[in-house]
C-alpha cells in the first residue's frame, strides 16, 4: 500500500506542480532518490509523465485522456483477443491492440506469451501518437492535411500538441515509410530498451485499431526482417479486420474513438 500511495503522490506532484525532478520526488515523498527513480520511470512506461530534455518529469498523455467505456470498445477487446493471444504465442511477444484518440494511442487489450522474457502487459497505457508505432500506423491512413491538423494547425497550438518542426518532418517521413512496407516502426522512442513493430486493422464497421507487437530493443529486427517473419503479423491483421467486420453490429463509431 505503501508504494501505491507514492506513486498517486507523485502523480499529484506532476499534475500541481507541472514538473519535477528525481530530488524533488524524493524530497516530498521522504524516500531516496532510487526509489523516487523506479516511481517515475513506472509512471513513464504507463504513460503518467513524460521526461523532457532537461530531465525533468512532466505529466504525461493519460492524465489528461478521456474515458473510453463504449460498448464498441469493449466488443473489440473481447474479438481481438483470440487473434491477439495466438500471435503473442507465435512470436514469444507481448501484443496490444490500440485505437488513436487525437494525439494519443490508447492501449485497449494486451495478450502476453507464455514466454517469461518479454514486454510487461500494457492494457490501459496512453502513448504519444507521433512516437508509438501504433500511432505512426494509425496517423499514416489519414491525408497530410488531417495529420497538419492535429499537428501544426492554431488549435494544435492551442492545446499544446503542435510539433517543432524537425519531429514534423521525422513523423511525416515514418507515416511515408508506413505507407510504403506496411507496417510503423518505433525505436526505443518512449521507453528505452523497448520497441514495437505495428499494423493497422481497418474494418466497416469499426474505427481504425492497430495491433503492436512490443518487444525488447535487442529483437526488433528479428520481428520484421524477412517477408516469412512478417507473415504472422499481416495474417493477424487480415483475420481481425474479417472477424469485426463479420460478428460486430452495425452502428455509429462513438466521436472520441474517430476523432
Amino acid at each position: 500500500m505503501n508504494s501505491i500511495d507514492n506513486a498517486l503522490r507523485a502523480i499529484h506532484i506532476l499534475r500541481d506542480f507541472g514538473s519535477a525532478r528525481i530530488s524533488d520526488v524524493a524530497k516530498v515523498l521522504g524516500v531516496a532518490d532510487s526509489t523516487a527513480h523506479r516511481i517515475m520511470a513506472m509512471l513513464v512506461f504507463h504513460g503518467f509523465a513524460v521526461q523532457d530534455d532537461d530531465r525533468r518529469y512532466r505529466a504525461g498523455p493519460a492524465l489528461s485522456a478521456p474515458v473510453l467505456s463504449s460498448e464498441l470498445a469493449r466488443d473489440i477487446q473481447e474479438l481481438s483477443l483470440p487473434t491477439l493471444g495466438a500471435l503473442a504465442n507465435r512470436y514469444g511477444e507481448t501484443v496490444c491492440l490500440a485505437t488513436r484518440v487525437g494525439v494519443h494511442t490508447r492501449v485497449l487489450v494486451s495478450a502476453e506469451p507464455e514466454d517469461p522474457d518479454h514486454v510487461p502487459e500494457r492494457t490501459g497505457n496512453v502513448l504519444p501518437a507521433h512516437l508509438s508505432a501504433a500511432g505512426r500506423a494509425l496517423l499514416a491512413l489519414l491525408p497530410v492535411e488531417k495529420v497538419e491538423h492535429l499537428y501544426r494547425s492554431t488549435a494544435a497550438e492551442a492545446r499544446g500538441s503542435r510539433l517543432p518542426d524537425r519531429e514534423y518532418r521525422i513523423l511525416l517521413a515514418e507515416c511515408d515509410s508506413t505507407r510504403r512496407r506496411g507496417f510503423s516502426l518505433c525505436l526505443e522512442s518512449i521507453n528505452k530498451g523497448i520497441s514495437a513493430v505495428a499494423v493497422a486493422v481497418t474494418s466497416p464497421r469499426t474505427p481504425p485499431v492497430a495491433i503492436v507487437v512490443s518487444t525488447p530493443a535487442g529483437r526488433l529486427v528479428e520481428l520484421y526482417r524477412t517477408p516469412e517473419r512478417r507473415a504472422p503479423l499481416f495474417d493477424a491483421r487480415d483475420e481481425l479486420a474479417a472477424t469485426l467486420a463479420v460478428k460486430l453490429e452495425p452502428r455509429e463509431p462513438p466521436s472520441h474513438l474517430t476523432a
